[in-house]
């Protein structure tokens, strides 16, 4: 929801919408984890790196979320 005031726009809903985002963030890069590990498997060669990059930002995300729900 929005409010114009003055010619400028302020989003209502801020916390809300955030929260959503980290949502989805969270789920794709659980998706894109599960992708890779499939795709290193049958190749013989699993990205650690960019799991452990992947992994850090749910970790980071959820952190986050936890922040905005109390």
């Amino acid at each position: 929801m929005t409010i114009k005031i003055n010619g400028v726009t302020f989003l209502i809903n801020r916390k809300k919408e955030h929260k959503n985002y980290l949502w989805s963030e969270i789920y794709r890069l659980r998706q894109e984890i599960v992708d890779d590990v499939l795709e290193g498997h049958s190749r013989n060669r699993i990205p650690i790196k960019a799991l452990k990059r992947k992994a850090t930002l749910i970790k980071k995300y959820s952190r986050r979320l936890k922040l905005l729900e109390t």
